[in-house]
């Protein structure tokens, strides 16, 4: 016996999702979240994963976003597998990624009385999502209003703009589980009306700012910002800009861009500026950002967020706006600007562009290996980068090219899983550290299942190489066990079981033209330290000169 309540409660929760905006679905198999994962795949236009590991399909779906620009679904049953998204939900709610929890749940008799695969479902990302509901158990009761349309209303406010982030549907189910599969008329899209408003704003107070001059532009990650209009107005307001490697503008050419920065400020900390506008979010380089802290000058945030991140300094004005809408209006103003900074960071540039080319001629290590793979990679392709070591040496290293990571926690885990939902629209690069890659093995499974083109690229120095930048690399009687955690994987035997050719790299560090390839580049921690310190000491020696 079908439950008619159920269909037509879960049907037009789909319906209305795919209304909203969604177009993909990641269902991780269970009993108790039968229906939704059911609607989701009997919906005529909704394009469904269907993934084992709750942590990992999770993740899959962030890059599914990152890909799409899109809100993503992810359903799960009840008990610990709702628990196994929170890393995900985490990840997006710092990343503003609207990605739409659906967790199956045990209805109100069975909590909390003991029974099987029922734990505390209700808020249980409260502090990580936008916007949360605990569903009614379906019924045909003729209630006052629409619950469903009043939740989907709220809800979607945070898929686009300043507030966009996760939000959380626990949908509690009473047996039976199955909806009326022959109701397809339920699903018939009804798309929303969105009504986009163009945001102008009057700059007229930054004037004097402006030109009186000595501007610097720093651009972090701008992953699904929008950068129209930026360089214009670099070129009008004769502003350098500093292109963290998640600004998306590395790829551009445009003699006021800096691709250096972390290099230059690990030995130049005296330029001071007259003023800062900061783009996006905090960039990668820590010695970027120390530089920002001890500037004096007025700071000047863009960014599209209703709380702006403040660090690494509060900035003296935010605007809570699409960069390209704020620079749009910037060009607006007529400002002579008096004096400007871009011939210093020009000459800056090129000095460290050679030191870090030779580097990379005459060195053999992590970082000049991630450099020659990143000028092999075809300029349509994707690059994604895990954190610790390989989004430190791209920031070092890469000079063009689309750049993305999960940079909201940075984290390492999830890693593979999100660069695999990247993979599912665009072909990928991803540049992953060996205990990184260990810690997402499950993702693989993603590509076993749906053949995405990806290189997983292992930077494999057997161990946490980003703690040999730390103090504790010191007490070497510790250290090791600790911090550095050699793990000695065979990789070879990873590739075998996820379906991907292996390669091992020589020193000739050639990019493998197909995808679907793990590529293994074995490197040794303490070298690579090493090899850090010369390039830095090397860049230093050029500016002294």
């Amino acid at each position: 016996m079908k439950n008619e309540a159920l269909t037509r409660q879960v049907y037009q929760l789909i319906k209305r999702l795919y209304d909203y905006g969604v177009r993909e679905v990641v269902i991780s198999p269970g009993s108790r979240s039968t229906p939704l994962a059911m609607a989701s795949e009997v919906h005529p236009e909704l394009k469904t994963y269907i993934h084992p590991d709750e942590r990992s399909a999770a993740f899959f779906a962030l890059g599914l976003i990152k890909a799409t620009e899109r809100p993503v679904a992810v359903i799960c049953t009840s008990g610990t597998a709702a628990s196994n998204f929170t890393p995900a939900v985490t990840e997006a709610y710092i990343s503003q990624l609207p990605l739409v929890v659906l967790t199956g749940d045990r209805p109100h008799e069975l909590r909390n009385v003991g029974a099987p695969q029922a734990v505390d479902q209700v808020r249980m990302y409260s502090n990580f999502v936008k916007f949360e509901i605990d569903f009614p158990l379906a019924d045909l009761y003729d209630a006052p209003h629409d619950l469903i349309e009043a939740t989907m209303l709220q809800a979607s406010h945070h898929f686009e703009g300043a507030d966009r982030g996760p939000v959380h549907f626990n949908v509690p189910f009473r047996e039976p589980l199955i909806p009326d599969l022959t109701a397809a008329e339920l699903l018939t899209p009804e798309p929303v009306a969105v009504f986009e408003e163009e945001r102008t704003v009057d700059l007229s107070a930054l004037g004097p700012l402006l030109e009186a001059g000595n501007g610097v532009m720093v651009v972090g990650d701008c992953q699904h910002q929008k950068l129209d209009h930026v360089l214009e107005a670099a070129e009008q307001f004769k502003l350098p800009v500093l292109a963290d490697v998640l600004s998306q503008l590395r790829g551009l050419d445009h003699p006021h861009l800096v691709r250096t920065a972390d290099t230059l400020f690990k030995s130049q900390q005296t330029i001071r500026p007259g003023f800062i506008i900061r783009v996006g979010k905090p960039v990668v380089s820590k010695q970027l950002n120390q530089w920002l802290t001890k500037q004096t000058c007025p700071q000047i945030l863009v960014q599209e967020k209703s709380e702006p991140d403040t660090f690494p300094v509060v900035p003296h004005y935010h605007f809570n706006m699409q960069p390209a809408a704020f620079f749009k209006s910037m060009l607006k103003l007529e400002a002579e600007v008096k004096h400007d900074l871009v011939s210093v960071f020009q000459r800056l540039e090129h000095a460290l562009s050679d030191v870090i080319e030779s580097h990379i001629r005459t060195v053999t290590d992590e970082g000049t290996a991630v450099a020659k793979l990143l000028q092999q990679i075809p300029e349509d392709e994707v690059i994604f980068f895990g954190n610790s070591m390989p989004i430190r040496d791209g920031d070092t290293f890469m000079q063009r090219g689309r750049a993305y990571c999960n940079r909201g926690a940075n984290g390492i885990d999830g890693v593979v899983s999100t660069a695999l939902g990247m993979a599912a629209h665009e072909t990928v690069n991803l540049f992953i550290g060996d205990i990184s890659l260990y810690h997402d093995m499950n993702g693989l499974i993603m590509h076993k299942l749906e053949q995405s083109d990806i290189r997983v690229i292992v930077l494999n120095n057997d161990g946490g190489g980003i703690f040999s930048y730390l103090p504790q690399r010191e007490e070497e009687a510790l250290f090791e066990r600790l911090y550095g955690t050699p793990l000695g994987l065979d990789f070879s035997h990873v590739a075998a079981l996820y379906d991907l050719e292996y390669r091992l790299a020589d020193e000739d560090m050639k990019l493998p033209e197909e995808t679907h390839v793990l590529y293994e580049v074995r490197t040794d921690r303490t070298a690579n330290y090493e090899a850090h310190q010369a390039l830095y000491q090397a860049a230093q020696a050029a500016l002294n000169a």
